[in-house]
């Protein structure tokens, strides 16, 4: 029967499914488009299906010639470099396994748009493939709606991959998913014309009534479609809900750890072990102690957390610097390399010393696997990180200038340090020169935009903080100072639930709040960078590392515990300057005042409220002291460069070894025992025929009767096993053994033996022809045979 109106479904079907894989990829930049590639697949796996199937090669032919065929196309999609001509070498495979392993890996973690990876496009190419071949057979072999249901299968893999909002898309959806449907119940309405009644060559006629299915199947999809779109809405932006998310593996780096690229004034139960993340080795111009690995900047404040808000992301081969060259810092830098070694980590985000200028790796699939967020530099990893991933960053340190941020507009030194220069023995304020040339923030009104719901109190408290003071850097040293003097603010993990407890004015102005200035790095970071847009100081709050350890062999060991957020602050004279409000008891995190010859605190008016209960009333949760500390191995990078195949457990290769032997022994003796057989009739033993059927049938359920003869036998088989029932006999009653073979009987048994089988195939299931391999019916010799008779 021709499918008509089915292969317009079927096409359709796969066109639409292409159509949204058009927003999880982003275009090629080389070589052909990625979508030519996959439509070529799918071309290439229904040609080659109806082909084989119109030809009347067995199915089993078909898949083979198929898989033989689809593994050529994706070696050649994946590593076309390894490959001789068009075949695979042995480098080939271990370059695929490669490939694959670093596709599945952003398949399952990648944010959509992602890179349209060699890997990746070898697996759609398969995917499409399937498709194409599927839709050939299930036309060719009357089951329509396998071949014509199978795309929107995959169209609704793709939508749930696809986290921006459908739009017309559900709608289409379902409009297609429909006329799908109609056009396969019209061909098979359409084939029921006419004649009602079988007879010779003639197949009965099934009459169906498919609208009760359709109607099912429209239903469930639409309330499927419409409660998903409600739910949506309840799934945090945050993605991962606590600020550290362990992952299922646990105990020391064997395990993982992520970190929420969302900071704000939220009730996250913060327990920092001593479980190491990554470590590094340092060489550059800057101590170890004063080095800080970032993850990202978030901008973004909506009343409750920092987010990044879409941020600009580019690949580095279309820019030229990883870093908007307008929002750079612009003051001295100092250059430190870093080879960062992954432990526990389980991040999209890329540790590194800001500002990063370049990133190199050992394995091609990590270096050409990440974007820049152009805006600051930090590097977004197309998968998770993942323990012994290795690569190697060269960044520029800002180290920002004190001579040319102490000056004022007019070029002499600001209030606060001309008064320090004046009253300081140890510190010298510089000499008047030219006014500093200063610098736009690109965009600056991002960096000031917050939601109009924030209480006035908190303002007027950031305000009276700054007061009378005359720069944006002395602005800054106030606002620092404010949340670092003693008795001001506590550093606890402890923190009680509630509304009260999160909400920002409450925890800064209201001395009956139950976490009233209690808290850890989140909640100073998000209080200081909104004070700061309060007083028309840009601001961006930073997720990462504080400064590691030095271990004895030179290497840096970044934990768990020292996972951190502070504040940036943009000084017009420099650029981005960091600032750290957290008042850590520990000195983990000093403030960049600390840095300054002199107590800038002394030379400011901040005020220092009085805590309920005294400092120190609400117990804090300091890294624990006696904590066992593991010992940190030198891991080598599992991430070189010829790949592989990820490690299979040895008890897999054993369970799997287990299992082959236990299924594949029956089968094998059968195999065995054909092939013995059809060695005897190519030398004239047609018997050897008649008894591989006849154990065929015997394995199937259809032994034949003791009584019976090979024609009777032949009769309730099938007419295809007459001519082999004829010459059987003949051999039987025909010539003595010692006779010259007759070559034409051997051709005759062997076309009534292949046609026999066909049709044996034809009349019985899959499941029951498997099934059949593993009775053991026909491997009993004491069982009854047919007697010979003429």
């Amino acid at each position: 029967m021709v499918y008509r109106y089915g292969w317009l479904a079927g096409l359709a079907g796969g066109l639409f499914a292409l159509a949204r894989l058009e927003r999880l990829l982003r275009p090629s930049t080389e070589g052909l488009p990625w979508e030519v590639i996959i439509l070529a697949a799918a071309v290439l796996g229904g040609s080659i299906t109806w082909a084989g199937l119109a030809y009347r090669f067995s199915t089993l032919t078909v898949a083979i010639v198929n898989l033989a065929a689809l593994l050529l196309t994706v070696v050649r999609i994946a590593v076309p470099g390894t490959t001789w001509f068009v075949f695979p070498t042995l480098s080939s495979f271990r370059a695929l396994g490669t490939e694959l392993a670093y596709a599945l890996d952003v398949i399952r973690t990648g944010v959509a748009p992602v890179l349209p990876l060699a890997g990746i496009i070898a697996l759609l190419a398969a995917l499409f493939w399937l498709l194409g071949g599927l839709l050939s057979w299930g036309l060719r072999r009357d089951r329509p709606y396998a071949a014509v249901l199978a795309p929107f299968v995959v169209y609704l893999q793709f939508a749930t991959m696809d986290r921006r909002r459908s739009g017309w898309w559900t709608a289409a959806f379902l409009l297609l998913f429909g006329l799908a449907l109609l056009a396969v119940s019209a061909d098979r309405r359409r084939r029921g014309t006419g004649a009602l009644i079988s007879g010779p060559g003639r197949a009965p006629v099934a009459r169906s009534q498919p609208a009760l299915t359709v109607a099912a199947l429209a239903v469930v999809m639409l309330v499927s479609l419409l409660s998903t779109n409600a739910l949506a809405t309840l799934l945090p932006r945050t993605g991962l809900l606590d600020w550290r998310v362990p992952s299922a593996l646990t105990g020391g780096y064997y395990g993982g750890i992520s970190y929420n690229p969302f900071v704000g004034i939220r009730q996250q139960l913060l327990s920092p072990t001593n479980t190491a993340v990554f470590y590094a080795t340092l060489d550059g111009e800057l101590p170890y102690d004063r080095i800080y690995f970032r993850l990202l900047t978030l901008e973004s404040f909506d009343g409750t957390q920092w987010y990044a808000h879409r941020p600009a992301v580019s690949r580095p081969e279309e820019v030229d610097t990883l870093e908007d060259p307008a929002s750079a810092f612009r003051g001295p830098t100092a250059s430190v390399t870093q080879a960062v070694t992954i432990l526990a980590l389980q991040q999209d985000w890329l540790p590194a010393v800001y500002a990063p200028i370049s990133l190199t790796a050992g394995n091609r699939a990590v270096e050409r696997g990440y974007v820049t967020k152009f805006n600051d530099g930090a590097l977004h990893f197309d998968a998770l990180t993942y323990y012994g991933m290795a690569y190697e960053v060269v960044s520029e340190v800002p180290v920002p200038d004190l001579a040319v941020l102490a000056l004022g507009d007019d070029g002499a030194p600001s209030p606060v340090f001309a008064e320090a220069g004046a009253s300081e023995d140890d510190y010298e304020a510089p000499a008047p020169t030219d006014p500093p040339e200063t610098y736009e923030l690109p965009d600056r009104d991002d960096y000031l935009r917050l939601p109009d719901e924030i209480e006035a109190g908190v303002a007027a408290l950031a305000r009276r903080q700054v007061a009378g003071l005359a720069t944006d850097f002395e602005r800054a040293l106030a606002l620092e100072a404010f949340f670092r003097q003693p008795g001001a603010f506590r550093y606890s993990t402890q923190v009680e639930p509630g509304h009260s407890a999160i909400d920002l004015s409450d925890w800064l102005i209201d001395p009956e709040s139950p976490n009233y200035r209690t808290g850890y790095c989140e909640q100073f970071a998000t209080a200081m960078a909104v004070m700061a847009r309060q007083v028309g100081l840009p601001s961006r709050v930073v997720l990462g590392f504080a400064p590691g350890e030095l271990l004895d062999d030179g290497r840096v060991v970044v934990r768990d515990r020292n996972a951190h957020a502070w504040v940036e602050l943009w000084m017009p004279a420099q650029g981005w300057v960091r600032f750290d409000p957290t008042p850590r008891a520990d000195g983990a995190s000093p403030a960049y005042s600390e840095d300054l010859p002199f107590d800038v605190a002394a030379y400011l008016d901040v005020e220092v409220p009085d805590l309920p209960g005294g400092p120190g009333s609400t117990p804090t949760s300091e890294p624990p002291i006696d904590e066992p500390i593991e010992e940190i191995p030198p891991v080598p990078p599992l991430d070189t460069s010829d790949g592989g195949f990820p490690k299979v457990p040895a008890w897999v290769v054993i369970t799997a070894g287990g299992l082959l032997v236990v299924f594949g022994l029956l089968p094998a003796v059968k195999w065995v025992r054909r092939r013995h057989r059809l060695r005897a009739l190519s030398g004239g033993d047609v018997s050897a025929a008649w008894w591989e059927i006849v154990d065929r049938l015997s394995d199937l359920g259809e032994e034949p009767g003791p009584g019976a003869t090979p024609k009777e036998v032949a009769v309730a088989t099938d007419q295809a096993m007459a001519p082999l029932a004829r010459v059987y006999g003949e051999s039987i009653y025909g010539p003595s053994a010692e006779s010259p073979v007759d070559s034409g009987r051997v051709a005759v048994a062997t076309r009534s033996l292949e046609a026999t089988e066909e049709k044996l195939a034809a009349r019985f299931s899959w499941a029951h022809r498997a099934a059949s391999r593993y009775r053991l019916r026909s491997l009993n010799p004491r069982r009854r045979r047919p007697r010979k008779r003429g």
